[in-house]
């Protein structure tokens, strides 16, 4: 959400339950989450930021319910490893955790990154029981598909390799959310980028699992701005805007997935002004 975090605030597309603020800094108790079952959206039309954004995250609802605690893994490639950033904090992962917990307050992310820089994803299907042994995560974030792009691999073969690592996490009663490709105006010059990101788009609608499409967010912002406000100077890889920028869009987008608000009451940010969000 590139461009709909600028407009409307930090999580407020999530949080739809918090009333306007006029502050980033200021902090208010409102209902939090519910953790314990699905239930309809408050709001019939939510920002349309996110692909499959009605779906939920039941796992990763259960384990905040019962300990407060959460681990999500993160796999991919270089945009996971964070390249680009000008620090580990600056990256997305270590900023997804730090924005959950303050959304969240009382509530404690473990972010375990796994990104290998150039991979493809039969690389990172190859490792993924490898790595969810390990890690044992309620959430999978998985970042996918750039460098498939780039080296032309087979759409069908792509997709299949898709379908049949989230078959399997869904086995094992995983949450999953899929990253598509960066946005640029270098990348898209080759026509095969754009067909890749449509094919995840059509593997995560059968798979009914949440798509954060950075692709179409970024793209979005670059009617207004050019690709050195979120890209490294190489034009591929996120710079540390772009990496916020990311990490405020999954958070967004968890926190809206998980089940609807009860009785309890949570401290959680207020969204942040239009101005505070605004890229250069």
């Amino acid at each position: 959400m590139f461009d709909v975090l600028r407009s409307v605030g930090l999580l407020s597309l999530a949080l739809t339950l918090l009333p306007g603020a006029s502050s980033a800094q200021e902090v208010t108790a409102v209902v939090a989450p519910k953790l314990e079952a699905a239930a309809t959206p408050t709001d019939p039309s939510p920002p349309k930021v996110t692909r499959g954004l009605g779906r939920q995250l039941p796992r990763l609802g259960r384990a905040l319910r019962a300990t407060h605690t959460a681990k999500v893994l993160a796999i991919g490639s270089s945009s996971t490893a964070g390249v680009g950033a000008s620090s580990p904090a600056r990256t997305y992962t270590a900023r997804l955790e730090v924005d959950l917990e303050k959304a969240l307050a009382g509530t404690d992310f473990d972010v375990v990154t796994h990104g290998l820089g150039g991979e493809v994803a039969q690389g990172a299907a190859d490792r993924m029981k490898r790595e969810v042994e390990e890690v044992k995560p309620d959430l999978v974030i998985w970042q996918v598909g750039t460098n498939d792009a780039f080296r032309h691999v087979a759409i069908d073969s792509f997709k299949n390799c898709l379908r049949k690592t989230l078959a399997w996490l869904k086995e094992q009663q995983i949450d999953v959310i899929l990253i598509n490709p960066q946005y640029g105006d270098q990348l898209v010059k080759d026509a095969y980028y754009e067909d890749m990101v449509n094919a995840i788009a059509e593997v995560a609608r059968e798979a009914e699992v949440l798509l954060v499409d950075r692709f179409q967010s970024m793209k979005n912002l670059q009617r207004e701005h050019r690709d050195r406000v979120y890209l490294s100077a190489d034009n591929l890889h996120m710079n540390d805007e772009g990496y916020r920028c990311l990490a405020e869009q999954l958070a967004g987008t968890i926190i809206q997935a998980l089940p609807q608000p009860s009785h309890a009451t949570a401290s959680v940010l207020a969204p942040a002004t239009t101005s505070s969000l605004s890229l250069p």
